[in-house]
């Protein structure tokens, strides 16, 4: 994953945080501003973190972009060179700022 997909998955997940919505993830990955294996090895991230929340949903959205994803997060980020760490430590600062200085 670039650094600008990264960025865009970091603005992306930080406002679905609390209005979250599996068709707004779907249309992401349709969008072309990332790519779809991107999507998914985020979504499946997100599911399966303890923070996040929306499990359910985030697991809807792996599933309808990649049949039989769930379950598989580690194949799927080795597909989108999702790096973990990095995008949770991000992202949870960004949330925490956000929600600082809205």
């Amino acid at each position: 994953m670039n650094r600008d997909h990264e960025e865009h998955l970091l603005a992306f997940g930080a406002s679905q945080r609390h209005d979250f919505d599996v068709d707004a993830w779907v249309q992401l990955a349709k969008s072309g501003l990332v790519s779809r294996d991107e999507v998914v090895a985020t979504a499946l991230f997100l599911a399966g973190g303890y923070w996040y929340g929306h499990e359910d949903g985030l697991f809807r959205v792996a599933e309808q972009l990649s049949p039989g994803s769930v379950g598989h997060f580690a194949e799927r980020a080795r597909a989108a060179e999702f790096n973990c760490s990095r995008f949770d430590s991000m992202l949870k600062t960004r949330i925490a700022h956000e929600s600082r200085h809205p």
